[in-house]
Parts: structure tokens; sequence; C-alpha cells
């Protein structure tokens, strides 16, 4: 029976598709339309599981849990800052409590690593007289902030006919997981992403709370097969903690948090590297890596000749590609 083959035009689809198949990825992809950094979380079986989070992907919208299971809304996220900006809940039109009242604001479980950062002014709204007592640095003086919003908000228009709101800046550790309402101090609040007081309330941002991730360390593994999502890595003791192993970038490369992926060596990056290396395409390759790379380079040179009668035919492309792919495979192409 004659083996069956490809056609060429799938062959070669499939080739270039080839070296990010090899390569894996860690990573989540898109939420609908919204793409997913490392280290966060969608599902089981990518990002890091510390960091989980959920995805519409009806509405390409993605939600953070509060360590009581309500969702919030992400608005923006900063791979590399490490830092997404969630979006609080309104205040329930003519009573002046914020929509997440019942589970007492928003929290954040302290185990998890997301904290809320020093980057948000917080208004507090529907205040008893013991935010007044408070030994942390709050404004509930007539000229509070909280006022403007207030008079410019017409769904806290109620909030206008309790005397007392206040606002903070968060920062320090009582405020990095916590922005409490509970009926003993004030049970509404809004919050704003480096709000600059100065500004008349038409020019103030959009309502934001922003939070930061710790940076991730690599993943934990047990066995090398752990480690076959991050190419270029080995299960390793972990060296900062006994007992544990994680999956430890080789030789030649370094763990990139923002990547959650094994990156090479070279100027600049912090890890060691011969001297006379620079980086670029190949480095770190085998020699058969490197052979086949040169083949398909020249293959795709070849496709791309301005002259017509130079280029492969489909059958000699297919060929071609069939014999690249056995030298990685080890496979015999005539078989």
């Amino acid at each position: 029976m004659e083996k069956f083959k490809m056609p060429p035009l799938l062959l070669l689809v499939m080739f270039l598709s080839l070296p990010y198949t090899v390569m894996g990825d860690m990573r989540c992809g898109f939420c609908g339309k919204t793409p997913v950094p490392y280290p966060l979380s969608t599902r089981p079986n990518c990002g890091d599981q510390a960091y989980k989070i959920k995805c519409d992907s009806n509405t390409s919208t993605l939600y953070l849990d509060s360590k009581a299971g309500v969702p919030y809304m992400i608005t923006s996220l900063n791979s590399k800052a490490q830092r997404m900006v969630i979006r609080p809940p309104d205040v329930i039109p003519n009573t002046c409590f914020s929509q997440d009242f019942t589970t007492e604001g928003f929290q954040i479980d302290d185990a998890l690593p997301f904290n809320i950062t020093s980057s948000n002014t917080i208004l507090l709204l529907n205040c008893t007289d013991n935010m007044l007592h408070l030994q942390v640095p709050i404004n509930c003086s007539a000229n509070c902030l909280c006022h403007t919003y207030i008079n410019n908000t017409p769904s806290a228009a109620a909030c206008g006919k309790v005397s007392l709101c206040c606002s903070f800046r968060t920062g320090g550790s009582q405020n990095a997981y916590i922005i409490r309402v509970h009926a003993n101090g004030c049970m509404g609040y809004q919050s704003y992403v480096n709000l600059d007081p100065g500004l008349p309330f038409a020019k103030w941002p959009a309502p934001g709370l922003e939070l930061m991730w710790a940076t991730p360390p690599e993943p934990s593994c047990k066995t090398k097969l752990d480690c076959r999502d991050l190419p270029f890595s080995k299960c390793s003791p972990d060296p900062s903690n006994a007992g544990q192993k994680r999956c430890l970038c080789k030789k030649g490369r370094y763990w990139d948090p923002a990547s959650g992926y094994c990156q090479k060596c070279g100027r600049g990056t912090g890890c060691k590297y011969h001297k006379n290396q620079t980086p670029a395409i190949g480095y770190g390759a085998s020699q058969v890596e490197l052979e086949t790379m040169k083949a398909i380079g020249d293959l795709a040179a070849a496709c791309l000749d301005e002259r017509r009668q130079n280029r492969p035919s489909m059958k000699e492309v297919a060929d071609e590609i069939e014999c690249v792919i056995s030298i990685i495979t080890g496979d015999d192409p005539k078989t």
C-alpha cells in the first residue's frame, strides 16, 4: 500500500508552526480578544495556578475574584510592571452603600500573590464618627475630595445627605489587601488610580483600583516530565527552598517571569555568557538545529526569488521540508 503523503501546502503550514509547537507555551493565550499575560492563569493547564483569574470569552473580559468570591472586572493589565486595574463597584443609587457592602468591600486573600498598590486614592462614603478617631492618615475635612465626587456623581447623590466622608492614599501593610466597608466605619467607597487632586472632576480618570502581583518563580516540579512545557529547563532542587524542586533554566538561559520562558543569556541580561558571545538567532542551538534553520532559510529565500523560473515547485518544497523534518525527528523520509 502506498504511504499517505500530506498535501505540500498543508505540510508547509505545519512546518512553519512546528517551532512554536515544539517550544511550547505556558501562557494562556487570549480571553476572547484580550491577551492574558504570564503568570496569570485562566485555565488549569496554563499560566501559574497561584495567579488564577476568570475569563468571559464572550465579552473578552477578565475578572479577579475577591476573598469572598465576588468577581471584579479587570480593566487594564501591564505585564512588565506586574500590575492590573480592576473596576470598583458603583454606589447603589439612593442608598450610599457600595454594591459589595454585604461582603465588606474589596478584600484579597493575603495568601495570594496579589496586593493593593500605593497608587490609589480611596474615597470613603457614608462614614460614622468612628473614622475621626483613627490613627492612620485620613482626611475627613470639608475640603476632602470625597465631596467633589459626591457633588458630581448622580448615583452618589444620597451620600450628600450624610455629613461625613473621607479620603486616603493607599500604602502600608494595613491597606495592602483590604478596602473595607462596614456599618461601624464607612458604608461606601470609590477609588481612582494616580489621581491628581488639583484636577477638576471632569478630568478625573475613570474609577479604578490598582493591584500588583508578586514576581512568579519558576514552575514547581517533581519529575522531568513536569518541565516539558518550559523548554530549556530541567527539574532541579530549588536553591531557596530545601526539599522542593523547580524547572530551572539550563546553562546559558535565564528565567524571565514576564514571559514565563527561559530566555537566552546576552549582554544586559545579568546572566553569564561567553566573552565573545552576542544574542543571535541560533545561539544555544545544536549543530543539527543550526543546519535545519539554515536549510529552511535557504528554502524560504528560494521561494521569494524575483525570477519565477528560479522558484522551486510545490513538490520540491514539500520534498525539502520532509527532508528537514526527517533530520529533526530522525526518521527516514523515503519510508
